[in-house]
């Protein structure tokens, strides 16, 4: 529970760091400076975030939860700043863009990340097979240790990480 915690304090700080730049930044910047720039590191975050659990080498059931959690909290914590960089922005329309997911690639990715972290081993497989993870910027090897570290070893496990490698794109 102290590294809950400990990662629920980190995650507020970053939320405190990115709302204080998105004050500071936008007087300051032109509109589409400052948006391409929050943009950027939004992505930087997102992507920092989903690496780092993806590094993570054995993960418990109770901690794949808390994983889950502190991602919906970051996520929840920053929508209001997703909203105003979207409804900000009249580009988005011109570009075809209708998500923060089409301009934070990260941020489909670590979404993802959080339905896979209660997913059952035959849907992650399923998801890999029909390429929905590899959609959200997932690789084989991303795939493949976050099994590893879910799920301890058996057949199904070694099952399933063969069809993963044996999938081609």
């Amino acid at each position: 529970m102290q590294q809950f915690e400990s990662a629920k304090f980190s995650i507020d700080q970053v939320v405190f760091i990115l709302e204080k730049v998105h004050i500071i930044w936008e007087p300051l910047l032109l509109p589409s400076t400052y948006r391409k720039s929050m943009w950027t590191v939004l992505e930087s975050v997102f992507s920092r975030m989903a690496r780092d659990i993806l590094l993570l080498d054995d993960i418990a059931a109770e901690e794949t939860l808390q994983l889950q959690r502190l991602i919906h909290l970051m996520l929840e914590s920053l929508s209001s700043l997703f909203e105003s960089l979207a409804t900000g922005d009249p580009n988005l329309h011109e570009l075809s863009v209708d998500s923060p997911e089409d301009l934070i690639p990260s941020l489909r990715k670590i979404r993802k990340l959080s339905e896979l972290l209660d997913m059952p081993l035959k849907s992650i497989t399923a998801s890999w097979e029909n390429e929905e993870l590899l959609c959200c910027g997932f690789t084989v090897t991303e795939v493949e240790d976050f099994i590893k570290a879910i799920f301890a070893d058996s057949p199904l496990r070694k099952d399933c990480l063969r069809r993963i490698q044996n999938t081609s794109f």
